[in-house]
């Protein structure tokens, strides 16, 4: 399978790529930087340069699946990155009829408006990258994740959120899941929160009951339309879900707030201005 893995230099993006390369899929990283392909491709990767706040539809021309694992790395970027360039990867997989499409999100981002300020924004941005998603046609999962962390994976989640319980995500099993999710059909169209717990990776994404595919379109995309079927099953989620200083999904390097952003994320109607 060739992957498309958008963000691959990341935190979070480059354990994908590790796991997804060591599985023997082929792997099209795309990074900000040539010095960042270069990094790729020295690990096994083919390598893509390409901003995703311009023209990225091309990318995906070729490839089976897609995972989009970037992150804005400042807060006025969010609308761009985390909203828009989720939005314009989704589009360019659904044009070119790829297989599978995976988004890492954050648990919370249904209910943007319980949270303030840039967590709020944050998960916003998140929001309508998830219901650009579930408007598409193409067999996507969505994976909402609690806050990632460093200590090192054990290879154990849940997919079920515990009260009580810290809303956390070691990257290690994040990654892990996202490589799972992408060989798992029956998680079309499925929204499963990813949390540290107890299961086994595979085991509890095999748990996850399968949902019969709905034509493309019938989800509701409006301002205020949840993902509907695709997240019933899905347990409500916890009121203190997101910890007041919760960093973004993922980034490569440390995201600093700089301001505010506009209240609408932006649209993708020309990702490519000026470019012929």
């Amino acid at each position: 399978m060739i992957v498309l893995v958008a963000g691959a230099h990341g935190r979070l993006g480059s354990r994908v790529v590790a796991l997804l390369l060591n599985r023997g899929h082929t792997v099209r990283a795309l990074v900000r930087t040539d010095a960042q392909a270069a990094a790729l491709l020295d690990a096994g990767a083919e390598a893509v340069v390409a901003d995703l706040r311009g023209d990225v539809e091309w990318t995906a021309d070729g490839c089976d699946a897609a995972v989009f694992a970037a992150g804005a790395r400042h807060r006025s970027e969010l609308p761009a990155i985390d909203a828009g360039g989720a939005a314009k990867l989704a589009e360019a997989a659904d044009r070119y009829e790829l297989t599978r499409f995976v988004l890492p999100s954050v648990i919370g981002a249904d209910r943007p408006e319980r949270r303030d300020g840039g967590v709020r924004e944050f998960l916003a941005a998140k929001q309508h990258a998830e219901r650009r998603l579930a408007s598409l046609g193409l067999p996507w999962t969505i994976l909402r994740f609690g806050r990632l962390t460093e200590h090192s994976g054990t290879g154990r989640i849940d997919t079920a959120l515990r009260p009580g319980a810290p809303v956390t995500t070691r990257r290690d099993d994040a990654a892990l899941a996202i490589a799972d999710a992408l060989e798992r059909p029956h998680l079309a169209r499925q929204v499963v929160n990813v949390v540290d717990g107890e299961r086994h990776v595979a085991d509890a994404l095999d748990a996850v009951e399968p949902l019969p595919l709905p034509p493309p379109g019938s989800l509701p995309t409006g301002p205020t339309s949840p993902l509907g079927a695709a997240q019933a099953d899905n347990p409500p989620d916890d009121p203190e879900m997101i910890e007041p200083d919760a960093l973004p999904l993922d980034a490569d390097v440390d995201w600093d707030g700089d301001g505010p952003v506009p209240p609408q994320p932006v649209g993708n109607e020309d990702p490519a201005p000026g470019i012929p």
